[in-house]
This record gives C-alpha cells, structure tokens and sequence, in this order.
C-alpha cells in the first residue's frame, strides 16, 4: 500500500550542463554553473535537473554511456589546471579558440579537451589522485588505456582475444605496459570529481537540489559490459542474444531499437543485485536525487533479437520487479528516486510504482496528445511535473509547432491571454 509520506513543493529546471554558455564550446563544471546556481536561487528555484554526466562513447549520447560510474572529461573545467599551474596560458586561450557558441561540436571539443588533460598530466610532480580509489576506477582506467591503445575502437574490435575476454594473464601484461595510460585516465577521473563534489556543494549552500538521470541500460560499448559480460548475456567476442528498446508506438511505427544490452537478471538476482545496489548508491552519492530512466523496464522490458533492424520484432519479459527495489532499500536505505513512468504504461507497471513509493513523471504536453492523465488537475503529491522532457522541445517551441487547436486547448487551460509568439523568434 502507498504511503502517506509527503513531499514538500518546490520547482526547477531542466538543463543538461553540456549546454552552458561558456568559452570552451560546451558547458563546464566551473563558473557558468555557479552562475546558474546563482539564477535558480534568485529566481526561486529549488532544483537543478541534468542529463547523464557519465563518460559518453562515440555517438555522443548521455544515455550510451561507456562507464555508468566514471564522470565525462569534457565537462571539466580547463580554467582549473591553470589555477594549479598545470597549462599555459596560451594553452588555455587555444583550447578555447575557434568553438561555436551556439553548438556542441563534439568531436572538436573532445580533441580540444582529450589534448589539454594529457598536457596537464605530463606536468605532474606528483600524485594528487592517488588517494582517489572509487571501486569502479581500476576498471575504467584500465579499460580506457586499453581502448586509446587500440585507437579508440569497441571493446569487442580490439585484436587481441585474450584483452576482449578479460583474460587474467593478458590483463597483468598490458597493465604493465600501459600503466603511465591508466594513471593519466585516474588523473582524470580525479579532476572531475573535485570540480563536481565543489560544485554540489555550492548548489547546497544556495539551496538548489541536483538531480541526477542514469539510463537503465548502459553502452554495449562499456567497462561494465567487458568486465561483467555475464550479467548481459553477451559472449567473450561481444555477441548480444537481445538488445533494449521501445515496440512500436504512437511516435514511432518502428518502435525505438536502443542497441544497449539487457540485463541477465537472473544472474543479478543470485547475486543479489550487488551492481544495481553499486550504481545506485553512487548516483546517489553524487546527486541529492536520481531519476531512473525508462522504469516500466523494471517490471518488463521489451527484448529484441540482435540481429533486429527495428524494434517491431520483440517480446516482453519480466524484469526483477520490486525484489530490486526491496534489497536497494536495505542496502542503501532511503531512496531519493524520481521514476520515468512514461511510456507503455500498464497496471503491473503502476503497481509496481506504488510499491516502490517512487515519484513519477507528469508531462504537460503529453496531456493534449493522450490523456487527461498529465494535466495538472491530475496530478498528486506523488508527482514530478515538467512541461517536456529530454525527448521533447521547449514548451515555447511545442507551441510553435503544434496544430492551432492543439495550441488554442494548451493555452486555453493555463489561462494564458497574452501574445504567445513574443518568444517564437527565440525558438526558432
């Protein structure tokens, strides 16, 4: 039965911190954060939700990420390794010059970033992250040389077998060998988390909550996959039995094919959830809360063969249910979880929220395309309201977009009586 615990009301923004206006062609963890930090206080904001801040892969999608625990290195902020007299700065001025204020151009950005840490790093005198020792870090940081060694492909492209199958005597080899590799990635690692844990503590001081966002799924392209390949199914060469996504729907005929690996959860069970019970606490270690992607996946998650070009052929099976949920509560305590409940939605999926006592997701312009659900009117103390999602545009700009009795009925019931295109121009 749902509890009868209350939650306080407060409001806040969505902004993934890639998308901060800065020099550095994307956002940083540095002085334009406090600075919006600064905003959210002024204007009465209470909340600061970002996107993943996990290392992405190739594609550049926080939600394909290659570790779900080691933070991204373009997001650390370069004006730091100045301060401790690690780059030039010329060095500083070059690795802002030429980036676009208007787009993230990824793959400059990573260049740019990847070029000015390994500089920072060949200047060290000493070891200032040796005391930093995350469970996670020895993987990744092995992982990370391994794959720059290997020009950056896929675990599962590497051409040496022993290194894709985890091999013990392959990995002792090559640790020895690359270890100058792996100790610039805990480097990395290192400055990421000092910036993040100064910067969460300066959203504490001003009141303002983070609220963090992990995917369900990681990156078939990940440290967690090549080192626990059991716990997804996936063979010693990289070979998946089914991949994650979406049947087909009212937004997609196709449905959605993510590509990521699904969980084993049988083998997670007998293990007794120990690496849901890991990642969770560390996302919680790092955000005050964390919403969890794509939940209607705990209860059953949509299978795809492989082989799939789409994601019309599938199946559902059980996902662990609310026996994930009990062993984290007595493992972690308290959970500060925000739930996605969106989506294919059915009664066992509600059930299990109810469960579960999770916060779940209400989205306002979803309201004028199925159901009377997520409008405001509707909405309970157990609710997080947003007027989009990552997914959607700006309400502004879903204004713009939307049929004209779509928009009449939007802007009908929020009683709004101004001119509404004051803005389009912005969200063109």
């Amino acid at each position: 039965m749902q509890s009868t615990k209350r939650y306080s009301r407060s409001a806040g923004v969505l902004l993934p911190l890639p998308m901060l206006h800065g020099p550095f062609g994307i956002g940083v963890i540095g002085a334009e954060a406090r600075e919006f930090i600064d905003f959210l206080r002024k204007a009465g904001f209470r909340a600061w939700q970002v996107l993943p801040l996990e290392s992405i892969g190739v594609c550049f999608s926080p939600y394909k990420c290659i570790s779900a625990f080691a933070g991204e290195p373009m997001l650390i902020d370069p004006r730091a390794l100045l301060e401790m007299e690690l780059i030039s700065s010329d060095e500083l001025f070059e690795r802002s010059e030429g980036m676009d204020e208007n787009n993230v151009e990824y793959e400059l950005v990573r260049e740019k970033q990847w070029d000015l840490l390994w500089k920072a790093y060949a200047r060290l005198d000493s070891k200032p992250y040796s005391r930093y020792k995350p469970f996670w870090l020895d993987d990744y940081s092995l992982y990370m040389a391994i794959k720059h060694h290997f020009g950056g492909v896929p675990w599962y492209e590497w051409p040496d077998r022993g290194l894709r199958s985890h091999d013990q005597a392959a990995l002792k080899k090559i640790k020895e060998e690359l270890s100058y590799e792996i100790d610039f990635y805990k480097f990395v690692q290192w400055l990421f988390n000092e910036q993040w844990l100064k910067l969460k503590a300066y959203a504490a001081e001003n009141r303002v909550s983070i609220i963090g966002d992990i995917p369900i799924y990681v990156s078939e392209d990940s440290v967690e996959v090549w080192c626990r390949r059991e716990l997804f199914d996936a063979d010693e060469d990289g070979n998946f039995r089914a991949v994650g996504g979406c049947p087909p729907d009212y937004f997609n005929p196709d449905g959605q094919l993510w590509g990521n690996p699904v969980y084993n959860w049988k083998r997670m069970k007998e293990e007794g959830f120990e690496w849901w019970v890991r990642r969770l606490k560390s996302a919680i270690e790092r955000y005050d809360l964390v919403r969890i992607d794509h939940f209607r996946g705990f209860e059953s998650f949509w299978s795809i063969p492989a082989t799939s070009s789409t994601a019309r052929i599938g199946k559902w099976l059980k996902g662990p249910g609310i026996q994930l949920f009990n062993v984290l509560k007595d493992s972690i305590g308290n959970l500060p979880v925000i739930a996605e409940d969106l989506g294919n939605v059915d009664d066992k999926v509600e059930t299990l929220m109810k469960k579960t006592d999770f916060r779940g997701m209400r989205v306002l312009q979803f309201a004028f395309y199925e159901n009377d659900y997520h409008l405001p009117h509707n909405y309970t103390q157990y609710s997080v309201a947003y007027t989009g999602t990552h997914d959607n545009n700006t309400f502004l700009a879903w204004l713009y977009e939307s049929d004209p009795t779509t928009r009449e009925a939007a802007l009908n019931y929020i009683g709004f009586e101004g001119d509404w295109t004051a803005g389009v121009q912005i969200a063109r």
